[in-house]
């Protein structure tokens, strides 16, 4: 678990290929479809804290919707809502 860690936070978020928020959104789309609600959870904190908009993040799970199914779009909608309250609530 920590090697994976180390990798996916020392090296695949590390590379300059494509901005910070943009990696971030492709994950909360592929987490969307996935239906990985606590993964999403944390991926939707770190969307928020590289500079994404809750309206970036909520469009994208929106467009996930075609792909993924409503059922998956609503669990992330909710993820998103719960994250924004928590946040809030800071």
């Amino acid at each position: 678990a920590r090697d994976m860690s180390l990798y996916i936070t020392g090296q695949m978020y590390s590379r300059e290929k494509i901005p910070h928020q943009t990696r971030q959104l492709v994950t909360v789309a592929a987490l969307t479809v996935l239906s990985k609600p606590d993964e999403l959870k944390l991926h939707t904190h770190a969307a928020l804290n590289v500079g994404c908009t809750k309206e970036e993040i909520a469009e994208v799970i929106f467009q996930t919707s075609i792909y993924g199914g409503v059922p998956a779009a609503n669990t992330a909608l909710t993820v998103l809502k719960e994250v924004l309250e928590e946040r809030d609530a800071e």
